[in-house]
């Protein structure tokens, strides 16, 4: 690419050196070649920069490995909602056994006789 740059530059600069006559000629032949220079180093820049655009292109994942990390996380977080599913299940649960137990402990502290702890005289000592 570079190559037809530099052709189609050269072949502006001959064309606007035999094109002119006298003192100007010389004049428009420098300025030929000061433009065949400038478009040469932007060419040179453009192809620089194409290459490192290349290089970051060829850097990145290919589609096929962004697609697998895609459908992964997916994966991961229908996981992530079932397992908080679930916690919020165990929770309920715990809170309905804690409950359970709190009220079998008052039906049974409120069926002992408040006496039976302490030792009765007519029984016989052991």
């Amino acid at each position: 690419m570079a190559g037809v740059w530099a052709v189609a530059a050269t072949a502006v600069a001959l064309i606007a050196l035999f094109d002119s006559s006298g003192d100007g000629a010389s004049k428009t032949a420098r300025d030929a070649a000061d433009r065949t220079e400038s478009l040469q180093r932007r060419q040179e820049r453009l192809e620089d920069r194409l290459d490192a655009l290349d290089t970051r292109v060829g850097d990145l994942a290919p589609a096929g490995d962004v697609s697998k990390l895609e459908s992964r996380l997916g994966r991961a977080e229908k996981d992530a909602s079932a397992a908080k599913r679930g916690a919020t299940n165990a929770t309920d649960t715990l809170t309905d056994l804690e409950d359970r137990v709190g009220t079998l402990e008052d039906d049974s502290s409120s069926k002992v006789d408040p006496g039976a702890d302490e030792p009765n005289a007519d029984d016989p000592a052991p």
